[in-house]
């Protein structure tokens, strides 16, 4: 991946990938909606829903409980028409990540499918297993969300 003068990748997908994740984490629901295509789809694999429509993407974003933030951890080219990023969110004391696998539609996101984890204790039945260590929670920075830097 080629990098800017700001470490940020100067791929234009990669870049509009970007700035969606900077436009959400700004709570620029109107902007993050412009960079949808008016029928694109977002799946969240792990709880069996869909939504569909830009509006409906973006809202369900502006309707999460507040007190979140975005971290962008990486920015990956599969393709001409697909990118993937991965997320962390930090929401009060717990962390989530988000796999996002992304196609485009000319400059348009069309569609995103999700899969959420969240940090939890692994269960106990493999305290003890040979090779099994606990490793401190991701604390990576990111990249900065700053959408005049994704613009």
């Amino acid at each position: 991946m080629t990098q800017g003068d700001e470490g940020l990748p100067t791929d234009p997908g990669l870049r509009r990938v970007g700035l969606y994740w900077a436009l959400m984490q700004a709570r620029d629901w109107a902007g993050a909606e412009a960079l949808l295509h008016p029928s694109a789809a977002c799946r969240w694999r792990a709880t069996r829903e869909r939504f569909d429509g830009a509006a409906a993407i973006v809202g369900v974003n502006a309707a999460y409980p507040e007190g979140w933030t975005i971290r962008l951890l990486a920015l990956h080219r599969l393709g001409p028409d697909e990118a993937l990023s991965v997320v962390r969110v930090d929401h009060h004391g717990r962390a989530f990540w988000a796999h996002s696998h992304i196609r485009f539609e000319g400059e348009w996101i069309a569609h995103i499918d999700e899969y959420w984890a969240d940090e939890q204790a692994a269960p106990a039945w493999r305290e003890g297993l040979p090779g099994r260590t606990l490793t401190p929670t991701d604390a990576r920075p990111g990249w900065p969300l700053d959408p005049a830097l994704w613009a």
